[in-house]
């Protein structure tokens, strides 16, 4: 079991290694949009009717085309690339060529939708933004350069060249998305008095900012006759969720759907409670169901496939434990919705049959909303919500982690426990920074999460099947037995015993990493007086594990060593089964495997999910296990 050792530090590797392409990935993403929106906003300072008006500005103009085009040309390879990039090419030689400023804009719009459009830049804030703390930050931090009510004119910045932005020029509110000016907040702009705040603000302030900053331009009037159309203009309300919000201009929403919904569209940066105070990720899970269905009679499998799966795991995945406390029946008939889309899509069953599960799927999104209603979650279905979800979680890795803790105790294996220890230990440590990475760094996607998801139950599956089946055929072995008892840290072997160390780690790790993200998302839904039964719910679930960990421990210290290998084998090739069934799924829901769907139910305590390639795979899994067992049985005999 030495090579287990190595799988444990390569695993992690790959780990830390997937993290940060994911987090560079977006940040360059990011970092195009601010850079696109820079040449369109302040391209009409370089150049007025073909002539330059300030060589210093065009010559800003120049590089960062440039450097857009260079941005673009290193993005990974996606449907849809080769026309970003003659977009940007595009653009940067109408730079050259000094075109009119309605060109560059029109480019600069076209290559910002793409980008979103493209790659899913969108990301959003975890929660509403606090206008009043934002107020006072930028008072603080901001006014110096802007001036105190926005317009530019502050008195650090009379001789900042080029001069700060006027967040009050309608003009220049036109060609920013939020998105752009969170980016700019956070990362700065080079060659400018614009300073990144990455270091010294939290997300969420500079999410604040970015919605005070962004409806400064939004005057009393536009105010109200936004709010005007957002609640009467039918079809308004599903098409300006907060991702569209966050991710386009309010030139791109006057061009693509008209004054209304641009009205709308400034109503919403100045009051973005009105989004908070609904349920995201349901109008994240329509917004993307309806890409599915355009992507594919567009003859676009690939894109369409892709918001298929974004429709459900970066958002009705997020609701499935809230829904489940409320009405489990309507969870399970909306998960099966969501898959027969995706199952339409994958097979090819045609525009009709696509259509029509995508506006099945919308039906069981809308009951989801009805049940989810109002001022987030009730009391109890926040309790029972936050209770599920830990101790549904905890219970795999609690089982892993009390069985092998039950082992080298009975074996008095002091090393050998302390490396059991070690792991789980190692697994909080890991899924604090987790925590931190996903709620301050980067936005895991559906995608990324489903597939370190996947990753990690696939090689726990592996080994815990290993490990369980070395238990196994040692169980009627009385002279391992006899040396167990009498020297059990030597019998073990540094190998064995760090591998002991990782099962435990990631058992636990795999666990911890959902139950982080499945938190986060029921942290939206639940009220100030809702709140303490989130946490009542933790502690009710903290609670019965350790009830479970006592039992199982107190029960295993008195069956016989030779019973108790042979019990603990059972449960931990059963968890490896239940593990490599979550795993492929995972990985499935990922795209990394394909899946073709069967009619059978799904099992999700058993990690049965109906696709062929799971189904398969467990059974082969317990066919496995039952030659190996009988063989381990005619040997130990």
């Amino acid at each position: 079991m030495l090579s287990l050792s190595l799988q444990g530090r390569l695993f992690f590797a790959l780990i830390l290694l997937f993290c940060s392409i994911q987090s560079a990935n977006a940040n360059e993403q990011t970092a195009l949009v601010q850079l696109v929106e820079y040449v369109g906003a302040d391209y009409v300072n370089a150049v007025s009717e073909g002539e330059i008006v300030s060589a210093a500005e065009f010559a800003e103009m120049e590089e960062f085309s440039a450097l857009l085009v260079e941005g673009v040309a290193g993005l990974p390879d996606a449907n849809g690339k080769a026309r970003l990039t003659s977009q940007a090419e595009s653009l940067k030689q109408a730079v050259s060529q000094r075109a009119a400023v309605s060109v560059i804009k029109s480019l600069a719009q076209s290559i910002r939708a793409s980008l979103v459009e493209v790659y899913g830049i969108p990301v959003s804030p975890a929660q509403s933004p606090d206008r009043a703390a934002a107020a006072s930050l930028y008072q603080a931090q901001c006014a110096a350069c802007h001036g105190q009510n926005g317009a530019g004119d502050g008195p650090a910045g009379v001789a900042l060249e080029p001069a700060p932005t006027d967040f009050t020029e309608r003009t220049r509110y036109n060609g920013r998305s939020l998105l752009g000016l969170f980016t700019t907040i956070t990362q700065g702009v080079d060659g400018t008095g614009m300073a990144a705040y990455e270091s010294q603000l939290t997300e969420q302030q500079r999410w604040g900012l970015a919605f005070y900053v962004g409806g400064m331009a939004v005057d009393d009037e536009l105010s109200e006759a936004g709010e005007h159309a957002y609640q009467s203009v039918p079809g308004l309300e599903a098409a300006l969720t907060l991702d569209s919000l966050v991710a386009q201009a309010p030139e791109d929403v006057l061009d693509n759907s008209g004054s209304q919904a641009y009205a709308a569209l400034g109503y919403l940066r100045a009051n973005p409670d009105v989004l908070f105070s609904k349920n995201r990720f349901v109008s994240l899970s329509h917004a993307r169901l309806d890409a599915a269905d355009s992507a594919y009679q567009q003859g676009e499998r690939g894109a369409a496939r892709s918001a298929a799966l974004s429709a459900y795991l970066d958002g009705f995945e997020m609701i499935e434990q809230q829904i489940a406390a409320v009405d489990p029946e309507l969870m399970r008939q909306a998960e099966a919705r969501f898959m027969a889309v995706r199952e339409a899509i994958d097979r090819d069953h045609g525009a009709e049959a696509v259509s029509r599960a995508v506006a099945q799927a919308h039906q069981a999104l809308d009951q989801a909303a009805a049940v989810l209603e109002g001022d987030g979650l009730s009391p109890v279905a926040t309790l029972s919500a936050s209770f599920f979800i830990l101790f549904r979680e905890g219970l795999e890795a609690l089982l892993v982690v009390a069985a092998l803790l039950t082992f080298t105790r009975k074996a008095n294996a002091r090393q050998a426990t302390r490396h059991v220890h070690l792991g789980w230990i190692a697994a909080l440590v890991a899924g604090g920074l987790t925590w931190y990475v996903a709620s301050t760094l980067v936005t895991f996607s559906g995608a990324s999460r489903e597939m370190t998801e996947g990753i990690a139950g696939v090689v726990a599956a592996l080994i815990l099947f290993y490990v369980g089946f070395w238990m196994h055929s040692n169980s009627n072995s009385q002279k391992w037995l006899g040396y167990i008892r009498s020297k059990v840290d030597d019998a073990l072997g540094k190998g064995t015993v760090w591998a002991l160390t990782f099962v435990s780690f990631i058992s636990v790790y795999r666990e911890i990493f959902e139950t982080i993200l499945f938190y986060q998302a029921l942290w939206s839904q639940v009220t100030v007086q809702t709140k303490p039964f989130l946490f009542y719910g933790i502690a009710a679930a903290v609670a019965a594990l350790a009830v479970v960990c006592v039992l199982f421990f107190r029960i295993g210290m008195k069956l016989p060593l030779s019973l108790f290998f042979r019990t603990t084998s059972i449960v931990l090739l059963v968890l490896s089964v239940i593990l490599l069934g979550k795993g492929i799924a995972a990985l499935q829901e990922a795209g990394v495997i394909s899946a073709f769907y069967l009619n059978v139910p799904t099992i999700d305590w058993l990690g049965l999910y109906p696709t062929m390639q799971g189904v398969a795979a467990q059974v082969i899994a317990v066919m496995l296990g039952c030659v190996l067992w009988m063989r381990g049985q005619r040997h130990s005999g």
